[in-house]
């Protein structure tokens, strides 16, 4: 996955998933932005660390396996 942001917003506006359930993924995975922080990333309002994008990565991934 090159971009996580496009996923994630296909996972929250296509697939039902919430930014709640988003968020506590991204942390579980050791994320360190507050939800309304990780709710900019998905819709690039702010620039993420690369690593956070990682973050974002394991996240979206285990949301589609759920």
């Amino acid at each position: 996955m090159s971009d996580p942001r496009q996923t994630a917003r296909n996972l929250l506006e296509q697939d039902g998933f919430t930014l709640e359930q988003l968020w506590i993924k991204y942390w579980a995975e050791g994320g360190n932005a507050n939800a309304l922080e990780l709710d900019a990333y998905v819709h690039e309002a702010l620039r993420p660390h690369p690593f956070e994008l990682t973050l974002l990565t394991w996240a979206v991934e285990d949301l589609q396996d759920d």
